[in-house]
């Protein structure tokens, strides 16, 4: 397993007309990451909790340490598929992934854990045990677009992300096109991620005239639009 490296995470709410303002300014000084495809890709999550929903209550009562499961995807591209853990510690936080093929998302997604009985990765092992300890279970499927830039100094990467949607109905984690119920309310959110250090120009660029902080989490807001 790689080593674990600590992150900053800021989020902010932002207007339809900031999100405009702030995607054209960063696009003439930042490169986009390497998931781009032109401007903004598509992300599809699918959370993992127990039968007593310990990841959605830990958050909710705003516990410290607070660590949460999910497979990803990227673009509608199935051939590329990461389980990864996310963990949030007090005012930092990591994130660690594992590659796994599509057949081991379907039937993660059929809780048959069995698929993870002998592998190698600490982290699919990790999970595994989890999966059988726990009783975790697929919770709800989150969709949504993202623009991200990136900067070496600070290991930076400056998100913004919109139109997103959740379902509970977990097995149309494939299928594709948008699906669920989209969030009401929000445009758009901009996170703005970092190792040690925050370069100055990089604070001073993603300042807007209103910027609302937020804990905003996709997870918990999906569980609340499908009523938990």
């Amino acid at each position: 397993m790689s080593e674990i490296c600590y992150r900053n995470e800021f989020k902010h709410e932002i207007s339809q007309k900031n999100k405009v303002i702030l995607t054209s300014r960063l696009r003439k000084v930042l490169k986009h990451d390497e998931n781009s495809v032109g401007n903004s890709y598509s992300i599809r999550s699918l959370y993992f909790d127990t039968i007593y929903d310990d990841a959605y209550w830990d958050k909710e009562d705003g516990r410290s340490y607070r660590e949460k499961f999910r497979i990803r995807y990227y673009n509608n591209d199935a051939s590329f598929i990461r389980l990864e853990k996310k963990v949030k510690d007090g005012a930092v936080g990591y994130k660690q992934s594992a590659c796994i093929t599509k057949d081991m998302a379907d039937q993660l997604i059929q809780k048959k854990y069995d698929c993870l009985a002998d592998a190698s990765h600490p982290l699919l092992q990790e999970f595994y045990a989890k999966c059988k300890s726990q009783c975790m279970e697929p919770k709800v499927i989150i969709t949504y677009e993202r623009e991200a830039f990136a900067y070496g100094p600070g290991n930076t990467r400056i998100t913004l992300d919109f139109d997103m949607h959740a379902s509970t109905q977990v097995a149309a984690f494939f299928h594709d096109g948008r699906i669920g119920i989209r969030e009401p309310g929000i445009d758009c959110v901009l996170e703005v991620k970092f190792d040690n250090y925050l370069p100055e120009w990089i604070q001073s660029l993603v300042q807007t005239e209103e910027t609302t902080s937020t804990s905003h989490s996709k997870y918990v807001i999906g569980r609340h639009l499908n009523q938990i």
